[in-house]
C-alpha cells in the first residue's frame, strides 16, 4: 500500500513518520483491497488531529482521531480504521455468501 504522510503547519519528526509506519502496519492484513492511503496531521486549538483516508478498489474509507499529543491521535485513527476495514470486509464476505448459497426452491409436487 502507498501511504501518503502530511503535516499541516508543523514538521513531521522521523520519530513520528516511523511511529505511523509502524501503526499503519495494521492495515496491511487487508492487503487484498487496499491501494493507497493519506493521512494528515495537523494540530487544532485544544488537541492534535490525525485524519486518514484509505482507498479502495470502489470505496473510499474515511476516519479522525484526536488526542492530547500526535502519537495519541494517529492510533486512534488507525483504530478507527482497522474497525470500518473489518466491518467492509464483513460486508463483502456476507454478499459472497448470500449469493453462493442460493438454491433454487424445488417445484411443488401436488
Amino acid at each position: 500500500m502507498k501511504l501518503t504522510l502530511t503535516g499541516r503547519h508543523f514538521e513531521i519528526t522521523p520519530h513520528l513518520k516511523s511511529h505511523v509506519e509502524e501503526k499503519s502496519k495494521k492495515l496491511e492484513r487487508f492487503n487484498h483491497h487496499l491501494l493507497e492511503g493519506e493521512i494528515v496531521l495537523f494540530k487544532d486549538h485544544f488537541s492534535d488531529v490525525a485524519e486518514g483516508k484509505i482507498h479502495l478498489r470502489h470505496v473510499v474509507i474515511a476516519a479522525k482521531g484526536s488526542g492530547p499529543d500526535m502519537y495519541a491521535a494517529v492510533s486512534e485513527l488507525i483504530d478507527k480504521l482497522v474497525v470500518q476495514l473489518k466491518r467492509h470486509d464483513g460486508r463483502l464476505r456476507d454478499q459472497k455468501r448470500t449469493s453462493s448459497s442460493v438454491e433454487p426452491k424445488p417445484p411443488d409436487g401436488d
